[in-house]
């Protein structure tokens, strides 16, 4: 069982220890009857545990074992066709993890799991954006400074 499955079942268990006071059974599972100070801090760890296994279910936080030393490479400045990878798909539009991402992909391996921006244009260097294949000449140019991939 995963670790984002296991936060989920444990903490709807207590958040509805919480929300109901406890006194339910459901097949060999006995919850107690509870009141109180010990209601509300099951309810709180219910909603804290629930809540991460949504963040990483949803990749707002990273899991654990993802990009060990064997699976993840780290590409510094990366390019596109010459010119430095825009931080973004298309203008202003899709940045960040989802551009990172599309040139991880580019690059044989399956997502992006660091990716620091540098705004380049102000030192006059140029980008190109992954959706549209654009080229940003203007002041707010931003690139990754890395990308960290992994499989």
């Amino acid at each position: 069982m995963s670790l984002e499955i296991m936060a989920f079942v444990l903490g709807a268990i207590l958040l509805t220890a919480g929300l109901f006071g406890g006194g339910l059974e459901i097949k060999e599972l006995k919850l107690p009857q509870i009141s109180g100070v010990a209601r509300i801090v099951s309810g709180v760890v219910g909603f804290g545990f629930v809540t991460l296994s949504l963040a990483i279910n949803l990749g707002w936080i990273k899991h654990p074992t993802e990009g060990t030393a064997s699976t993840a490479k780290t590409f510094d400045a990366p390019m596109l066709e010459g010119l430095r990878l825009d931080a973004c798909v298309e203008w202003a539009n899709r940045c960040g993890e989802e551009a990172a991402t599309i040139w991880c992909k580019e690059q044989g391996y399956t997502r992006a799991n660091v990716y620091p921006f540098e705004n380049v244009g102000e030192r006059g260097v140029s980008t190109k954006l992954i959706g549209t294949k654009e080229i940003c000449k203007e002041k707010f140019c931003t690139s990754f400074s890395q990308i960290t991939c992994i499989k």
